[in-house]
């Protein structure tokens, strides 16, 4: 299981990229498209907002992305918590209603 484990990380990881990589793409396409309503920049000023445009953007995207993955973190560990007391809370009931009817059963043998 763990060759499973990291092949799933390697294939996260790549997904990730890709991801972030057309995440560039369309920021830059974006960027391109604003600056082509412009008439006024040369064509170093209008590389120059296009990069700086694109990077404002990208700025932004991780931003976003860091807090729902702080926040995706965060249910995580909530969940688990829930999922576990809900557990120890059906084990607890599964034992106590054996012990009742071990209880019950060895009541009726004796009588």
């Amino acid at each position: 299981m763990p060759y499973s484990r990291t092949v799933q990380a390697g294939i996260a990881r790549m997904e990730g990229y890709l991801l972030w990589q057309a995440e560039i793409d369309c920021a830059r396409a974006d960027a391109e498209a604003a600056v082509d309503a412009l008439d006024w920049p040369t064509a170093a000023q209008r590389e120059e907002l296009v990069d700086l445009l694109a990077r404002r953007q990208l700025d932004v995207s991780q931003m976003a992305i860091t807090r729902i993955a702080t926040r995706a973190h965060q249910l995580r560990g909530e969940y688990q918590h829930r999922y576990d007391v809900l557990k120890r809370r059906a084990l607890a009931t599964v034992l106590a209603l054996v012990t009742v009817l071990v209880l019950l059963n060895a009541v009726l043998l004796a009588s």
